[in-house]
């Protein structure tokens, strides 16, 4: 089989790998100008610049999260800040700078001038020539148990779920839990913008109040790619780059089993970033106050240290699902996944205490990596001679 050269990733470069500045947004624009720049390139992301220096980001998700802005509003009121990343900084650091500041891609400077763009894609479409990971199967690097929506279920929950979840395509399953479509966040967007979409032009999106009725199974793409758990990272990101997707859908027997998201992808790259301790990350948490965040890091670092004696840990990453029942306080959903030197770990957890809940899920992951080192020790056992 014909294999791509292989590159050492740890001396590679932004500059190496950057896209040029193709497009952009000018402050001073309107929302509804980005709008439509957006839809006719088909992009998620785009920087915004004050000359040629980059000064924010806007996406489809700050959009989404600032639906009640007007369409003649400036864009500078609705971006973000964008990290910064310089042309000649390694490209393990700039992926670790972007997956802490949750974006997909941002602009990249030379004396402050922007010189290029780097995003997900970029850095993912190099991962088949990196020997540390091409061969890996998908099965290590997946995330199991995914969320999906049936093709009854309106446009408005998978938008939900997206933004929750921050993802950019969610499965489409039937009763049986077999895969039957998907439904990205272009899809979600052109509903939102569609002339057919309930509320008047002079918002990004309606308010809750009316929330739009049509179905995912009238939207949705019912050729859905998918790979299997048996194959390797190589061809996954293959099928990634070939198909244009950010989301690839993991099925065994025609079943929903996993997804491999860019997120996935990058969370392998800054696995290799040269550390010391863990890298850790939490998402989808919507609180004010810094304190609760402080309590989470320190669960999560002694935890860490814990396991440390074990295997080393790499990458920890934990998502926050919060519900509001009604009349109820909110009821917390985490999942959490573990890369270690070895393995790799996937626990959930639910309680009214995000607290609670933080500490059963780790103290579920100390079990898992224990009950591993203690099978493997027991296999060594057995592999001795008797003496």
């Amino acid at each position: 089989m014909f294999r791509l050269k292989a590159i050492a990733i740890d001396k590679l470069l932004v500059r190496d790998v950057m896209s040029p500045p193709v497009l952009t947004a000018s402050k001073g624009e309107t929302v509804s100008e980005v709008i439509s720049k957006m839809k006719k390139n088909k992009v998620r992301e785009i920087p915004v610049l004050d000359g040629d220096k980059p000064i924010g980001l806007v996406s489809h998700r700050v959009l989404l999260a600032r639906r009640n802005v007007p369409l003649s509003a400036k864009v500078e009121h609705v971006m973000i800040p964008a990290p910064r990343l310089e042309e000649d900084m390694k490209i393990l650091e700039a992926a670790e700078e972007m997956l802490s500041s949750g974006v997909r891609g941002a602009p990249v400077v030379r004396n402050h001038k922007m010189v290029g763009f780097l995003s997900r894609t970029d850095i993912v479409r190099m991962l088949p020539k990196v020997d540390e990971l091409r061969s890996k199967k998908v099965s290590e690097i997946m995330s199991r148990n995914p969320h999906a929506v049936t093709e009854k279920e309106t446009v408005r929950k998978a938008q939900v779920m997206m933004t929750g979840l921050d993802e950019k395509a969610l499965p489409v399953v039937d009763d049986a839990n077999r895969l039957i479509g998907a439904i990205g966040m272009t899809e979600v967007m052109e509903v939102i913008w569609s002339p057919k979409a309930t509320k008047p032009p002079n918002e990004i999106m309606g308010s809750g109040r009316d929330p739009i009725d049509i179905r995912v199974g009238g939207v949705m793409n019912s050729s859905p790619t998918f790979v299997s758990p048996g194959d390797t990272l190589e061809k996954a990101v293959s099928v990634m780059m070939d198909k244009r997707l950010s989301t690839l859908f993991v099925t065994e027997e025609g079943k929903l089993v996993g997804v491999v998201s860019q997120v996935d992808l990058m969370e392998q790259v800054i696995g290799l970033l040269p550390r010391e301790g863990v890298y850790v990350q939490i998402t989808g948490l919507d609180v004010g106050d810094p304190e609760v965040y402080d309590i989470l890091y320190d669960l999560i670092g002694k935890s860490m240290k814990r396991i440390d004696r074990i295997v080393s840990p790499r990458v920890f990453s934990m998502h926050v699902s919060t519900y509001h029942p009604e009349g109820l306080k909110s009821k917390h959903g985490l999942g959490a996944r573990l890369t270690t030197s070895k393995s790799m770990y996937y626990v959930k957890s639910v309680d009214w205490d995000l607290y609670k809940a933080t500490d059963a899920l780790l103290d579920m992951l100390e079990a898992n990596v224990k009950r591993d080192h203690e099978k493997q020790l027991d296999l060594v056992k057995k592999r001795k001679p008797n003496l």
